[in-house]
């Protein structure tokens, strides 16, 4: 009797570790796979130097996580700031050309997902 209720202890945790590898798995294929091409639709160009315009970006990347966040977390978080790459300072105006993604998601109890992604336009790209 006593080897029963080990055995099924022991696959009732498999489960739930199971679950929580899928979990980190998914978020991990959808955050550090996000498509590039998403970035550089908010992309402006003023002369030589490209800028992220803060609305157009927040808009799109808030709709791209939206629809893939929710399979693998009933509650998450975006968060963005905005600095100017060339000395690392915060960007106060709505061109900007470096953004840090902070991503939060609560996975069970006991887990919490935590990812930080960098954007940084260089004067190169067009």
């Amino acid at each position: 009797m006593i080897y029963f209720m080990i055995s099924a202890l022991i696959g009732v945790i498999s489960l739930q570790y199971f679950g929580l590898n899928y979990q980190i798995q998914g978020l991990n294929r959808s955050i550090i796979s996000t498509p590039i091409e998403l970035m550089y639709k908010s992309v402006l160009v003023y002369g030589e130097t490209p800028m992220f315009d803060k609305g157009d970006f927040e808009d799109i990347v808030l709709t791209y996580y939206s629809s893939i966040l929710p399979r693998y977390s009933n509650s998450y978080q975006v968060g963005f700031y905005y600095y100017n790459s060339i000395d690392d300072s915060m960007c106060l105006s709505n061109e900007c050309d470096g953004v840090e993604i902070t991503i939060d998601c609560k996975l069970n109890i006991t887990y919490q997902y935590h990812r930080v992604m960098f954007y940084e336009m260089s004067e190169g790209i067009h």
